[in-house]
């Protein structure tokens, strides 16, 4: 009985390959390979959808190009077998963008991948999922809370969400997004939790970049005490003498002070809370209510207005994303 031929030895700079077992099209034209694993597909379809791979497609080819199966290999360097897959199946999916909500790490891949190698149409309908969380106008912002309480429609929140969705902003330049990402971090984030992170539910900790750190819990305080200024959101509470309807003047005073005494002594930022629920708390008459309200709601507006030069960028109207 012969011996079996023994193991041949991995030299030190040869990389394992495999083949993946989600995507690989026997009759395709081309062999993608990212850090060890292939993917079998169509140039057809690589083309169609990327400027990158149609220019790539159209040179010519060198005689000693390595081959599988008579298909082309292309190697991407520096990127995930994760993250080539999960924009690979959406290429080949239709339906995939029908899918809501997804998860951030499945949004990153598409971001990433989109800008890298021009797919457009992936990058711009990512660009947008993210904008959903993330708007630009204080009803997109509103539109979030249905039932005055953050409801995720288009991404899945988990707990250090927040952080990695600013990390995930700043990383590729989505500027316009950088407010509200900036703005979520404080609602979500206790002080400590600025500086220490959030566990995720994987064990792994979400965070921020040193300069994040300071920059967040510098703004909150700023945020919180901007909101009492003249014309912001609770301005009126502390100047407001009532409006000439107002059916019991005595009360509605008391009550206003009141909450004038508790909130500065919490020192909490509620600069965006919903008028509706804020004035039905505070249980002025009817007439102040329905005046107090028209004033927080102008001052909502100046607030959100001013919402990045809080974060020490541009405003609105300024911030553009380099994509």
């Amino acid at each position: 009985m012969s011996e079996s031929p023994p193991a041949k030895r991995q030299r030190p700079n040869e990389q394992e390959i495999t083949r993946s077992s989600e995507v690989w099209h026997c009759d395709g034209s081309v062999v993608l390979q990212a850090s060890g694993t292939q993917f079998r597909v169509h140039w057809s379809v690589l083309s169609q959808h990327s400027a990158f791979f149609r220019d790539l497609q159209g040179l010519p080819q060198p005689p000693d190009e390595p081959k599988v199966e008579e298909c082309p290999v292309i190697e991407l360097l520096g990127d995930s077998p994760e993250d080539v897959e999960c924009v690979l199946k959406t290429l080949y999916d239709p339906w995939f963008f029908s899918q809501k909500p997804l998860t951030l790490s499945v949004v990153a891949s598409h971001i990433r991948l989109g800008r890298k190698y021009d797919f457009k149409d992936i990058l711009q309908a990512m660009v947008e999922r993210l904008s959903q969380d993330l708007p630009q106008t204080l009803e997109g912002y509103d539109g979030l809370f249905p039932e005055g309480k953050y409801t995720p429609i288009w991404i899945k929140a988990y707990s250090g969400y927040c952080i990695d969705i600013l990390a995930l902003v700043k990383e590729n330049n989505l500027r316009t997004l950088l407010p509200c990402a900036y703005l979520r971090v404080l609602q979500n984030c206790q002080q400590a939790q600025l500086f220490d992170g959030i566990t995720r539910r994987d064990g792994t900790l979400a965070t921020l970049a040193v300069e994040d750190q300071r920059l967040c819990a510098l703004t909150g305080k700023k945020i919180a005490q901007s909101q009492w200024q003249e014309e912001h959101t609770f301005g009126w509470i502390a100047q407001y003498d009532g409006c000439p309807e107002c059916t019991q003047p005595a009360a509605c005073t008391l009550k206003r002070m009141a909450r004038l005494h508790t909130q500065l002594k919490m020192d909490t930022m509620l600069a965006l809370s919903s008028v509706a629920n804020y004035m039905v708390h505070l249980g002025l008459c009817d007439a102040c209510t329905e005046d107090g309200a028209q004033k927080m709601s102008e001052g909502r507006k100046k607030m959100w207005e001013l919402l990045p030069t809080f974060f020490e960028l541009p405003p609105w109207a300024e911030l553009q994303n380099d994509i």
